[in-house]
């Protein structure tokens, strides 16, 4: 009689694969390092196979190991894509592992999860906030939420909302500084510069069908939205922030917005990021049915900066325009 090996014990070898040690497979597992190295040794006494060489400073794989890692690996996707199938006739449940950069995820994420767990109190969430890419398969994202215009990913993208920034500073400020009519009276004004907002060193303005690019002098730069918006509310000047971020500083009047006659002629997108083969998952596919309807055709945030402001909404910006840095 054939001796076959476990789901659980090829799961654990994948994972000293992938770690490059067994005490890290055993965190990542949540089991002691000798459960680890028992399952290792009984998979290789099953197969009559040495999986593993082990120093007392290196972990390699055999020729054998590779192989079995290679088809261990296809199996245990294959598992996953027939539990996520068996999943959709069910309802969701779960934890829920979500990226999202961090001015995002701390000024609209968090309560939208909120919101969602609310609605289906068998999901838990775990939301990690960082501003670089991840990479959803290795760090084992369900889905990631990404303001971008970029269009090149390995992954299915659902987009949910465009991004769109406003000019705007303190009332202080602006009651001490020389009045703004025009974009070009900015060149003589403290200007908080967010890269990913300027072209060739330069903030662009859209009015009707006309783009003007204002070549500004920065008196601070920095990649971060949150850091320039304290700088802003702080009265240091004038910055380029995104709606979602500063709608409720300027309906309670801790900014306003200059030249509301114009728009900032750049523009981002939010997607969200999810693996194609996942989204048969009722936990994956109802979050992001979730996001789609909390946004709807214009954001929440968006209609409050709007009509705080003034200024008309808009559907779209010419195509040449979108910044393809994130925000």
């Amino acid at each position: 009689m054939k001796s076959f090996a476990t789901l659980t014990q090829m799961t654990v070898f994948a994972r000293i694969a992938e770690s490059g040690s067994l005490s890290a497979a055993a965190r990542d597992l949540h089991l002691s390092p000798s459960a680890v190295s028992k399952s290792l040794a009984q998979l290789e006494e099953r197969l009559g196979v040495l999986l593993v060489k082990r120093t007392t400073r290196s972990l390699t794989l055999t020729e054998g190991g590779r192989l079995f890692l290679e088809r261990a690996t296809s199996i245990l996707s294959d598992v996953e894509n027939t539990l996520d199938t068996a999943r959709q006739f069910g309802h969701p449940h779960g934890n829920l592992k979500l990226s999202s950069s961090i001015a995002f995820g701390t000024k609209q994420l968090t309560n939208i999860v909120g919101r969602y767990l609310e609605a289906y109190p068998e999901v838990n969430a775990n939301i990690i906030l960082d501003d670089r890419y991840v990479n959803l398969s290795e760090e084992n994202f369900d889905v990631a939420l990404r303001i971008t215009a970029d269009t090149h990913w390995g992954y299915a993208a659902r987009k949910l909302a465009c991004i769109r920034w406003l000019y705007c500073a303190s009332p202080e400020y602006l009651a001490n500084h020389a009045d703004i009519d025009h974009p070009q009276d900015l060149t003589r004004h403290a200007c908080l510069v967010y890269p990913a907002m300027t072209l060739d060193g330069a903030w662009t303005f859209r009015r009707d069908e006309h783009t003007q690019h204002i070549k500004v002098t920065p008196r601070m730069t920095s990649n971060s939205s949150l850091a320039l918006r304290e700088a802003a509310l702080e009265h240091r000047g004038i910055a380029c922030l995104p709606t979602y971020l500063v709608a409720a500083d300027i309906s309670k009047g801790h900014l306003r917005v200059v030249v509301p006659q114009y728009r900032a002629a750049i523009v981002h997108t939010l997607y969200a990021m999810y693996y194609r083969s996942k989204y048969e998952n009722p936990l994956i596919r109802s979050f992001i049915d979730f996001l789609a309807n909390e946004f709807g055709d214009t954001p929440p945030w968006e209609r409050d900066a709007l009509a705080a402001s003034g200024m008309p909404y808009a559907k779209e910006y010419p195509r040449e325009l979108y910044s393809l840095a994130s925000a």
